[in-house]
């Protein structure tokens, strides 16, 4: 950029008395200008949709070089440009200026809804592809700072490459751990007392060859189980009476991690059985249930429980786990007490967050029907779909 450039920037393009929606409007232009995007070009649409800016193709704008020719740079920027940030009109689907209820100006909630709900689905967990999408939302944000775009948000931009920061770090850990569950210990509680069971092992856990289930519950109750519940458990096991009394899906939110002690750990080393071996270092989290937001309405009497629950896992799951990780889980409880962890359908970073925008992917805008609506006097209303069926069927 020449001392020329960035003069014009800052006294005309980005001046503060310019409202806000200009001024991000421009950035964003004139990055996507500056920047090739390439195979990323996707990434950033959809991260600028969460935020409500129209980045769909305009109709009929095709140009040929001689409509260049006499045109500034700026100019032709302004003729190419994609990115809209409507100031009326639009639709509902984008941001309309003329209507800001229930918008607000937020850098860091969109980065995080884009980086925790959206970019693990768009790239299949692949990490070198999730990097590099960091890695542009990054540089855009930085583009932002550098250029003094909006200097009364540059803290929130700050907060939103500190989400940054830690998505390259907790997205691969929550999904490591994912991969990990159920682990021995559950999966033996999983094969004795569930009929219905059945263990794919399609992620990084896989059972064992020498599989003892029972020898597991025994052995990890025995190091970190207390004695009334390895009482219970070798009764309950000797009497073939322990049975799963419940099952439910619910959302939990780790409050603390407690892996196994190098005592621990030793001991469950030194255990030899006829059967099953190696056993697995055994721990447990405290967790809390929480709320996974997901675009569904719970009602207006929706409360949560403030009850705290302990769950055992193996130490290779507790190692990828941090407080304030939220987990969706298909939990089941024994007669004896102990509740124990079927399945595990997510794990989620602390600061997962889910946009309301997710919602208006494929909104249409409601279109005048003059066409009457079927009813018990008319079930067959002229132009329905059963009318059309007969028609179809006999024109074959």
């Amino acid at each position: 950029m020449t001392p020329a450039e960035a003069q014009e920037e800052r006294e005309n393009i980005y001046h503060p008395d310019l409202p806000f929606v200009e001024r991000i409007e421009a950035c964003i232009q004139r990055y996507r200008a500056r920047r090739r995007l390439g195979a990323s070009d996707q990434i950033f649409n959809k991260y600028l949709f969460l935020g409500g800016i129209d980045s769909t193709p305009r109709m009929f704008s095709g140009h040929v070089d001689a409509d260049f020719q006499d045109m500034s740079p700026e100019e032709k920027r302004a003729a190419t440009a994609v990115d809209t940030v409507h100031v009326s009109g639009g639709g509902s689907r984008f941001y309309n200026d003329s209507e800001r209820a229930g918008w607000d100006v937020d850098f860091a909630g969109v980065a995080a809804g884009f980086l925790s709900e959206n970019l693990p689905t768009m790239t299949a967990w692949d990490y070198p592809q999730m990097g590099k999408a960091v890695g542009v939302l990054e540089n855009f944000l930085t583009y932002v700072l550098q250029h003094d775009v909006c200097p009364e948000y540059d803290a929130n931009v700050k907060e939103a490459l500190a989400v940054c920061q830690r998505a390259k770090v907790e997205l691969p850990q929550t999904h490591q751990a994912l991969l990990f569950f159920p682990g021995e210990f559950n999966l033996a509680l999983s094969e004795l007392f569930c009929e219905d069971y059945y263990f794919f092992g399609e992620g990084e856990f896989q059972r064992p060859a020498n599989f003892a289930p029972e020898n597991v519950f025994k052995v990890a109750l025995s190091t970190v189980g207390s004695q009334k519940q390895y009482e219970a458990v070798m009764e309950g096991l000797a009497s073939k009476s322990v049975k799963v009394v419940s099952e439910e899906e619910c959302s939990m939110e780790v409050v603390s991690v407690h892996r196994p002690s190098t005592e621990s750990r030793n001991l469950v080393r030194s255990v030899a059985l006829d059967q099953g071996g190696p056993f697995a270092p055994i721990g447990w989290i405290v967790a809390k249930p929480c709320l996974i937001e997901d675009g569904f309405d719970r009602g207006e009497h929706f409360e949560l429980s403030e009850k705290e629950e302990t769950f055992f896992l193996d130490d290779a799951i507790l190692s990828r786990l941090e407080p304030g990780f939220k987990l969706q889980l298909c939990v089941c409880e024994l007669n004896i007490g102990i509740r124990f962890i079927k399945q595990a359908r997510l794990v989620l970073v602390e600061w997962h967050t889910f946009l309301p925008q997710n919602l208006m992917l494929h909104f249409k805008e409601p279109v005048p029907n003059d066409r009457p609506p079927q009813s018990a006097a008319a079930p067959e209303a002229e132009g329905g779909p059963a009318k059309a069926a007969k028609r179809v069927s006999a024109e074959s």
